[in-house]
């Protein structure tokens, strides 16, 4: 299993330019695998497309993910273009993962709506690859029409996200991504089954290199870490959560929160993303020295 790390942007309370650079830059010199951005469009974060194109001129190995992007409520071509640019600046290291979203916030701000918004969602992860194909195909001297096209061919990998118990979304990860990403509410034994289902589908499909990723929010420290992330997801869920917070972040020592990771290679996921909720640039600091070094 590889490693990876989320950036500060879902943290935007206090968040400065040198903070998201220095962390990035902090994250890929460590050797964590992937530098990952979350997405809520009703809430005051900033833009994840716009902020991984910032980070790949700032970082050179890690790749770089969205974990996930809100599709349905976008503009497939303009999503296109703007994963292609990315791609580029990071030299092929982009992964572009996106999701239906399922808050009714997140669609009214953009003036989408949720109306068959599955049918939307197929239609425009295969758009989205057509484009890029087309770029790829037709981009000359003389008239290059949507593009740019990406650096990986045929294009950065595309995960969907779906929650564990939608069997609906969890084959449909399968049948039109690259790999499948989930959020971090759910505990490693719980995901055991879904596991083995998604590696039995993905073979029936011909994907073996098919991915399943994670992210997890955490939070390394004692009690004053504990309820400065608490403060961070209370603003973030305004609304309540599902579970108690602070059971839906991993928190404590770096030993507890590696063994915790372990739990998670060992059910055989391709990569965890590591989200801290506090933003100190100390999180990333212990997280490299402490628990990346086993997945470097």
């Amino acid at each position: 299993m590889k490693l990876g790390i989320g950036l500060p942007e879902s943290l935007p309370y206090g968040l400065t330019r040198t903070l998201l650079l220095d962390w990035a830059r902090l994250a890929d010199a460590a050797g964590f695998h992937t530098i990952a951005v979350r997405d809520r469009p009703d809430y005051d974060m900033w833009d994840p497309l716009i902020t991984l194109a910032a980070v790949a001129a700032v970082t050179e190995r890690a790749r770089l993910a969205t974990t996930v992007l809100q599709l349905p409520i976008r503009n497939a071509v303009m999503v296109a273009k703007q994963a292609a640019v990315v791609d580029r600046l990071s030299d092929g290291r982009f992964d572009l993962g996106v999701g239906l979203g399922s808050r009714q916030g997140d669609y009214d701000v953009y003036g989408a709506t949720m109306e068959h918004r599955v049918t939307r969602y197929r239609q425009q992860v295969g758009d989205i690859r057509a484009l890029w194909a087309t770029a790829r195909r037709t981009t000359t001297r003389e008239f290059g029409p949507v593009g740019p096209a990406p650096v990986q061919e045929p294009g950065p990998p595309i995960w969907l996200g779906a929650m564990p118990g939608n069997e609906a979304g969890l084959r449909r990860a399968v049948e039109l991504g690259d790999g499948y990403v989930f959020g971090s509410a759910s505990e490693p034994e719980t995901m055991a089954p879904v596991v083995r289902s998604l590696r039995a589908w993905a073979r029936e499909a011909g994907k073996p290199s098919f991915t399943i990723n994670r992210i997890a929010q955490v939070a390394v420290g004692g009690r004053q870490v504990l309820e400065e992330a608490v403060i961070q997801t209370r603003r973030y869920y305004p609304g309540g959560t599902a579970r108690p917070i602070d059971q839906m972040i991993k928190h404590g020592d770096p030993a507890s929160i590696g063994a915790w990771v372990r739990e998670n290679a060992e059910l055989g996921l391709d990569l965890t993303v590591l989200m801290p909720v506090v933003p100190e640039l100390a999180q990333v600091e212990q997280l490299a020295l402490a628990v990346l070094p086993d997945y470097r």
